[in-house]
This record gives structure tokens, C-alpha cells and sequence, in this order.
């Protein structure tokens, strides 16, 4: 019997239970995914989705700034085995930055009748 069989038979009778690879145990990276070209703020510093869809991005900070101004928790979303959380980020439509420049206070209007 050679080495090989030996570890071989010993692997085969020694019934251990497998251990789960973990990459980490917490956050390793965010991965912002969205529509090309729209942008947020992490870490102090704006970034646009690439063409291909996706941004990764080492961790640092647990919000992030998204387009319509909102600081926005990170670590609400699935985490995979690797430490990574994917994100999604929407563009800012017109009615959104609309309402960030100027709220409209419908009591306002009723007081100034």
C-alpha cells in the first residue's frame, strides 16, 4: 500500500464533518448594479455604472448616497458566501430630482388661498 492509499483509507474512515468554506465573515464588498450611467456617492466619492452594468467596491462605509439624494442603508442586502453584497442602484428620474429641488407642502397651498 502506498502513501496515497493510506491517506485515502484514513480520509474514508475518519467520518469528520466537511467544513464550509467561509471567505469572511462580514461584508467584503458591495457590488452596485443599474442601469449604465447612473450614478451615487460612497465613501465621499461619486461613481456612474460602467457599460458593463456593475461597480465593485471594497467596503468602508455601511450607507451610500444614491442619485436622488437619499443616504441609503447597505448591509439590508443578501450577502453570498464570498463577503459580497449586491446593490441595486435606479437612475434619478426628472420627477424624483424635481421633488428633491422644490417639495410642494399641499398645506402651503391651502393657507395661501
Amino acid at each position: 500500500m502506498n502513501i496515497l492509499h493510506a491517506i485515502t483509507l484514513a480520509a474514508l474512515l475518519h467520518h469528520a464533518p466537511i467544513a464550509a468554506p467561509v471567505c469572511h465573515k462580514g461584508t467584503v464588498s458591495y457590488k452596485f448594479v443599474g442601469t449604465p450611467g447612473a450614478t451615487f456617492v460612497y465613501a465621499g466619492d461619486r461613481y456612474s455604472i460602467p457599460a458593463n452594468g456593475s461597480i465593485e467596491l471594497l467596503t468602508s462605509d455601511t450607507v451610500y448616497l444614491a442619485a436622488n439624494g437619499r443616504s441609503l442603508p447597505l448591509d439590508v442586502w443578501p450577502i453570498d458566501a464570498f463577503g459580497t453584497r449586491t446593490v441595486p442602484v435606479q437612475a434619478a428620474s426628472a420627477d424624483a430630482m424635481a421633488e428633491q429641488v422644490a417639495p410642494v407642502n399641499p398645506l402651503n397651498l391651502i393657507a395661501a388661498k
